[in-house]
């Protein structure tokens, strides 16, 4: 038993936590919906009058006459309904997770090295990494997200085997860099003119 618990703490220190945070956003949107309206009265009226007419000359009496108005009008009204277009404002919330960036570049490295090498990495702390080395932090992790982070873990290494050459007139710096055929050129100029120049390597 005390073997299995010290197996579980070991690997729980060697398991990287995320360092994000979850937040509830909120955002309102305008969702649209469709409702049917009446006719117009005065279409309703009018259809009305019309189907009263017809129903008196049909039947010649006052009773066919108020039956005409009614259908003349029921007519009227359903014909002139129609679908509208409206909108309400719905809320809708959800917990976000908002990445946070790695200070410590051995924990980077410890978790690059595992998600490059396929292990388990939670979604949370993909997260972090993606956000350290620049990348969209989506939570997956793929040859985009590889290769930005070798690029990001490449430009924090020193490269002591590189040379830095300065040129120097009179105590003055004129140029550093590190291609020395560049700096050739410009003393062998500089010299065609009568100036005299000197070469400094990594100088500080």
């Amino acid at each position: 038993m005390m073997y299995l618990k010290t197996t579980a703490a070991l690997l729980l220190l060697a398991t990287p936590v995320f360092g994000g945070t979850y937040e509830t956003r909120c955002e309102t949107k305008q969702v649209p919906y469709q409702v049917r309206e009446g006719a117009k009265p005065e279409n309703v009226v009018g259809g009305a009058l019309i189907g009263g007419v017809i129903g008196k000359v049909a039947t010649g009496e006052n009773a066919g006459a108020a039956a005409g108005a009614i259908i003349g009008g029921a007519v009227a009204n359903e014909k002139g309904k129609k679908t509208v277009t409206r909108y309400r404002e719905v809320e809708t919330c959800s917990k976000v997770f908002v990445p946070e960036r790695i200070e410590d570049t051995e924990a980077l490295r410890l978790s690059v090295s595992r998600l490059n090498n396929g292990e388990s990495v939670s979604r949370e702390r993909t997260m972090d990494v993606q956000f350290t080395i620049g990348t969209a932090y989506d939570g997956s992790w793929g040859p985009k997200s590889r290769r930005t982070a070798e690029e990001y873990l490449a430009s924090l290494d020193p490269s002591p085997d590189r040379t830095l050459y300065t040129l120097v007139v009179n105590d003055v710096v004129i140029v550093s860099s590190e291609e020395i055929a560049s700096i050739d050129a410009i003393r062998d100029a500089l010299a065609e003119a009568g100036v005299e120049s000197q070469v400094f390597t990594d100088m500080q």
